[in-house]
């Protein structure tokens, strides 16, 4: 295993990199083609780990010293021979143990790019752009006061799996989504928001180095001081996070509920360069390495993207009403417009969503003394989480594209609408064995079928599509073909007469039906009768 690259997989057939395939959820090998199981890398990563341990701690550096603070529990690295020191997170007193003894070793690291000044160099250049915004005055006026730290994180390599619901069906129908963490960085801290120092993200994971004393030296460094069980929900917060756009666009909907579970992950401790400024609620970080800055917003920002399609479906809905009378058009489309939003409102659950705000910047890159920069490249560590859902098809989890709305589908929608508006005038055709039909009196029952086809289409109709899927096979040369799951059966003729049952189950709804077989049935008489 390359000891700079410790989270590195490697085929056990020919030595030459591996890469994970989410299709086959495997390592595959990119030159002969063998396959490595998603345990082999663990149990190398472990041996790398414990050589690596024993050499720290063996060496002559090891009587570094950790200073744990009394007041917020951070734990800081200070040089031997310090009795006492001032925590630069809580401004509390921190006492003196050994490092060695440390729970979390770190075992890579990535060293300073950029000093601290070009760091508030970053940081006043954010607060120039966003000179508007309240966060920014107050990083101005405490801009001095930040420090460069080596923050602990843990670096994460392996599959992540998740169990999604959308939350406006009526239904237990749940799908299943993989995907691949390809490196990414989760601190370990307990005094830092992790959301802002997400957003300073990626690291170039190319620098990073087996850990030593050496980097360190006359550097403020913080230990991890997370319990398992915490590093684990912020690994499944951060996933989530990263999933969550990905299902709320195939389902169609900002209302996803996900359950994240950890699959055989690869995870390192890692000391990772950040200058931190923490006054009050706002909280500014500065990337040690690539200059990227991100600071927190004091207050939530709420997710309001649900209001679009009642708002279009309202403004439409007056439009055409508008068009026969203004004054009628304009009742029935408020009339409308409340049944709308209270039905596109239904299981949207809590949008309150915290902001960071950022600022991306150039790769800096360190040539003797002199700082430059790459105008316009980004580091090129890929950190991204891609997923795929998966469904079970023929007895196996398959990777699929999944759809709600397609043209056949629609077109079957259309056609049954269609049917249903102008079927007096269908049956009074038939019927009409004289030509003498006057179809001027299918009026009275548009005005009855068109409210009704909109409110049963808002309030029920689209719930029920969302409770069949269509799924598309990805194969492995990226096309894809129609299939169907083992879970699901599409809608058909009979799911629209069980719909029909159960309205009939309640007395309302019978009531309602026999009303709608009454004026069916008095529509066609009238087209019929004569003038």
């Amino acid at each position: 295993m390359d000891n700079n690259h410790p989270l590195a997989v490697y085929c056990k057939s020919c030595g030459a990199p591996a890469n994970y395939d989410i299709i086959r959820q495997q390592y595959l090998c990119q030159y002969c083609g063998g396959v490595t199981d998603i345990k082999d890398p663990i149990m190398r990563l472990e041996q790398w780990r414990d050589a690596r341990r024993k050499s720290i701690l063996q060496g002559q550096n090891a009587a570094e010293e950790v200073h744990s603070c009394q007041n917020c529990g951070a734990q800081v690295i200070i040089p031997k021979g310090e009795a006492m020191g001032k925590c630069g997170f809580c401004g509390g007193k921190f006492a003196r143990r050994a490092f060695g003894k440390s729970d979390e070793l770190p075992e890579v690291l990535i060293p300073f790019v950029l000093t601290e000044d070009e760091a508030r160099g970053k940081l006043a250049e954010w607060v120039k752009k966003n000179s508007g915004k309240e966060e920014a005055q107050t990083v101005l006026a405490n801009i001095q006061a930040l420090r460069g730290y080596y923050l602990p994180y843990e670096l994460i390599r392996g599959p992540v799996t998740a169990q999604v619901q959308r939350m406006e069906t009526y239904s237990d129908r749940k799908y299943n989504m993989g995907g691949f963490l390809n490196g990414i960085a989760v601190n370990t801290s307990k005094q830092l928001d992790n959301l802002v120092l997400d957003a300073m993200e990626p690291f170039e994971w190319t620098a990073a180095r087996p850990f030593e004393f050496a980097f360190i030296a006359g550097q403020r460094v913080k230990l991890s001081d997370v319990d398992g069980m915490t590093l684990e929900n912020r690994v499944l917060e951060e996933v989530e996070d990263s999933f969550r756009p990905e299902a709320e666009q195939a389902l169609q909907t900002t209302g996803v509920v996900l359950k994240m579970e950890a699959g055989h992950l690869l995870r390192l401790p890692a000391l990772l360069p950040v200058y931190v400024l923490s006054i009050g609620p706002v909280l500014a970080v500065v990337n040690g390495q690539t200059g990227r800055v991100a600071v927190t917003k004091t207050q939530l920002i709420k997710n309001y993207s649900w209001l679009i399609e009642p708002t279009i479906l309202t403004v439409l809905t007056t439009g055409a009403m508008c068009l026969f009378d203004v004054l009628i058009g304009l009742i029935w489309g408020a009339i409308f417009g409340i049944i709308f939003f209270v039905a596109f409102a239904d299981g949207r659950g809590d949008e309150w969503r915290r902001k960071v705000f950022k600022m991306d910047s150039p790769r800096p890159k360190r040539m003797q003394a002199q700082l430059t920069v790459n105008q316009g490249q980004e580091p090129v560590a890929d950190t991204t989480v891609k997923a795929l859902f998966f469904e079970p098809v023929n007895g196996h989890m398959a990777p699929v594209k999944v759809a709600f709305y397609t043209p056949l589908r629609m077109l079957k929608i259309f056609f049954g609408v269609l049917v249903f508006n102008t079927l007096p005038a269908i049956l009074a055709f038939l019927l009409d064995f004289e030509g003498t039909a006057n179809y001027k009196y299918l009026g009275a029952w548009l005005v009855l079928t068109v409210p009704i086809t909109l409110i049963l289409w808002v309030a029920v109709g689209r719930i029920r599509i969302y409770n069949f899927p269509l799924f598309r096979l990805i194969l492995p040369d990226g096309s894809t073909r129609q299939i169907k799951s083992d879970n699901d059966n599409n809608i058909s003729y009979g799911e629209v007469l069980n719909f029909i049952k159960e309205i009939a189950g309640y007395k309302e709804g019978l009531i309602f039906i026999g009303f709608i077989i009454f004026m069916l049935l008095g529509t066609v008489g009238a087209i019929l009768m004569p003038d």
